[in-house]
């Protein structure tokens, strides 16, 4: 079997681009992957056709040498954009895989130690202001909003939820700028008190056994991040998520609160993380296979449980990334929550042969060949993405 062509998507996911892989063969089997960028679909998508080019011909089988071929190809752009498409390639070449010898990922992995994963509602809220008719969800404007959400989040039977610094009527107006690399990254005393309000809100409405994380990415460094992580103590969270490219300043940050920190999203391949864990700068890792793919994440979700730390992937992305994570933290000991947005486009499950199995706030492992779906390129077609760079 060989592989005889390349091709990328770019479709609509309402507030950030679906990026997707699809790679023929010469036996009709064809793998589909993710490697969604938010700010750069266009160029992943470029280097995607790029490394599609080194591709033809070769053995989809192969993934691991695959991947130390496209690294090799790319050794001076190791990381960022490079990585993303190489990780878009290898996804599908595991779905590839699997079909061709009839089993899902997960049992090439190693066999799954579950069979249902726990999800948590992400961006819980966060993108019910911006997008609600897009979504088609209500708005979310007050405090009585996040009550009402809550009770959602309650009827669906998830048992954890991550939101942000959210723009609510009756609270300081909070919502950060873009990140905080290109400024000081520290935190005013207004992004405080809308942080405490809004997950004092949800912690009232959800009760004391819910899992709430808020997610500040970029926004924040040390000092700022610090002052976060106090003011936040006494709700008892599921985590703060603050991303750093310092080890030694996460760890300032970890030591410096007894909130659960959580990182990650952003690096890539082992030896990003490499001084994170050493230094056990933190509780948990979230790794986005979207951007490591299953070659990368596998490596990097063994590497962690090394050094005592639980993954809870990053899966912000489309439902075949969500496929991706699945058959990963199927698998590994040290899994403990998967990213999902549940407010998304209203076609997510018309793109897919199989739409995600979801009850209860938990994703069933599925039993299929590969990956577990295919897109419907039809279905792609419809909802191209016309939102230019997302930024």
């Amino acid at each position: 079997m060989k592989i005889t062509n390349v091709k990328t998507f770019i479709v609509d996911g309402v507030f950030r681009p679906w990026t997707f892989v699809k790679i023929e063969t010469d036996s009709d089997i064809v793998g589909w992957g993710d490697c969604t960028e938010w700010q750069a679909a266009y160029s992943v998508a470029g280097t995607v056709n790029q490394l599609g080019e080194i591709m033809i011909g070769r053995d989809p089988m192969a993934s691991e040498s695959a991947w130390w071929e496209m690294a090799s190809f790319m050794v001076r752009q190791r990381g960022g954009i490079a990585y993303k498409a190489m990780s878009g390639i290898d996804s599908a070449l595991w779905d590839i895989r699997g079909k061709a010898l009839g089993v899902p990922v997960w049992q090439l992995l190693g066999g799954k130690m579950r069979d249902e994963l726990q999800l948590y509602w992400s961006h819980c809220g966060s993108d019910r202001r911006g997008y609600h008719e897009q979504l088609q969800t209500p708005d979310l404007r007050t405090l009585d909003d996040i009550r009402a959400l809550s009770d959602e989040v309650l009827e669906q039977g998830f048992r954890a939820i991550k939101t942000n610094i959210l723009n609510i009527d009756g609270l300081p107006r909070g919502q950060r700028g873009r990140n905080g690399v290109g400024n000081s990254g520290q935190i005013t005393p207004e992004q405080l008190d809308n942080a405490v309000g809004v997950i004092s809100a949800f912690r009232d409405a959800l009760g004391p056994n819910i899992g709430i994380a808020i997610d500040t990415a970029l926004g924040f460094r040390l000092g700022g991040a610090i002052k976060l992580a106090r003011v936040l103590e006494p709700f008892n969270m599921m985590w703060l998520e603050t991303e750093t490219w310092d080890p030694g300043s996460l760890k300032t940050v970890r030591e410096a609160t007894t909130t659960t920190i959580c990182h990650g999203e952003s690096l890539m391949g082992p030896e990003e993380y490499k001084p994170f864990f050493e230094s056990h700068a933190q509780d948990i890792v979230m790794p986005d296979f979207a951007w490591n793919g299953v070659t990368m994440g596998k490596k990097i979700c063994d590497y962690a449980h090394i050094y005592d730390v639980a993954i809870a992937p990053h899966n912000c992305h489309s439902p075949m990334n969500t496929l991706v994570s699945a058959n990963i933290c199927a698998v590994i000991p040290n899994f403990m929550t998967l990213e999902f947005i549940n407010d998304d486009a209203p076609w997510r499950d018309d793109i897919m042969t199989h739409p995600l199995e979801i009850e209860n706030g938990q994703l069933k492992v599925h039993e299929r060949p590969g990956l577990g779906s295919d897109l419907i390129e039809s279905e792609l077609e419809k909802h191209p993405w016309t939102g230019g760079n997302n930024w």
